[in-house]
């Protein structure tokens, strides 16, 4: 079982809405829409009425909230042990817990940055999605001796100007997000396949092969501007979609940073594509921990990296 539907379900269950929990967890109506579908036949039972203009819980699924907020705790719990065991044992003083989305962590952390975070004691990271983030900031506000933790996000934004309801829900909690870069996508093909020859894809370039892409909400302008039919996965799970690529039975979409904060592979090829879409990466969390003297040598690190390569035209850096 997927966790993040659980998380989704929770959110559908307090909005009452497909579309308002999709903005909170930063992906598209259409994948929370297959997510609760998806989540339904896995526990066999229907949790939602759907009417026309409204949805509400089934009598099965009001019966279940209360399990599944249970299981999200519980979980949520066993992280922290887990890096409690792993990290912290024998350092008395509260460590900063950076959680970041994957893509995140993979193609913005530079080398330098995830090497002065593994010797660190003051700061310790792990992989989470934007969901599990949002979750274990908001669970942190309610705490009355909250863990430090701090987010880095990293999601789709068609227009740099619009607003972003999960962001906007942490900010409301009293967290402040801080945007560092916003880039734009590159497409991930595999390096022997005929489009890989190419430095810039058209979409007649792209379909040739299937789209393996992210839950997000690029994963329904994707399918309105190559078709649903096109895309073959759409899935927060990155390993997954590199799997696909490896084997040469789709392409997928890194950001254009990769190029600067990845090695190279002899089976990869990152290629631009016509009108790519913007990617916007940040950090969110209590003020207190991003003014923390760990985190912000943790983002001095971060900021000589890319101010090195301000000129590349790969991102902007945010003010």
């Amino acid at each position: 079982m997927n966790i993040d539907y659980l998380y989704y379900f929770m959110d559908v269950a307090k909005t009452k809405s497909i579309t308002r929990a999709a903005k909170l967890n930063f992906i598209s109506p259409q994948g929370m829409s297959r997510a609760m579908n998806e989540l339904e036949k896995e526990l066999g039972c229907q949790l939602l009425v759907r009417f026309s203009n409204k949805l509400e819980l089934s009598e099965a699924g009001e019966k279940i909230e209360p399990y599944i907020s249970r299981t999200i705790e519980s979980y949520s719990r066993l992280l922290d042990f887990a890096t409690s065991e792993s990290h912290l044992e024998q350092n008395e003083s509260r460590s900063i817990m950076l959680e970041c989305q994957n893509v995140a962590m993979l193609a913005f952390l530079t080398r330098e940055a995830k090497d002065y975070v593994i010797a660190s004691d003051a700061i310790h990271f792990r992989e989470c999605q934007n969901t599990q983030i949002r979750y274990d900031l908001l669970m942190s506000a309610e705490a009355s001796d909250p863990a430090p933790t701090i987010g880095l996000v990293c999601f789709f934004r068609q227009n740099h100007g619009s607003s972003l309801d999960g962001i906007n829900d942490l900010e409301k909690a009293g967290f402040q997000y801080r945007p560092f870069l916003r880039t734009y996508d590159k497409v991930l093909v595999n390096v022997k396949c005929d489009v890989a020859k190419k430095e810039k894809l058209t979409d007649a370039d792209i379909v040739e092969k299937r789209i393996a892409c992210t839950n997000t909400e690029l994963s329904t302008l994707l399918a309105n501007r190559f078709g649903r039919d096109a895309i073959v996965l759409s899935s927060a799970d990155w390993s997954l979609r590199r799997r696909m690529v490896e084997s040469d039975s789709a392409v997928t979409f890194l950001p254009a940073i990769a190029t600067l904060t990845m090695e190279e592979s002899e089976d990869f090829a990152l290629r631009d594509m016509d009108n790519p879409y913007g990617v916007e990466i940040g950090f969110v969390g209590a003020e207190s921990s991003l003014e923390d003297d760990a985190f912000k040598t943790l983002m001095d690190i971060l900021r000589r990296f890319y101010l090195k390569h301000e000129n590349t035209g790969l991102f902007t850096l945010c003010d």
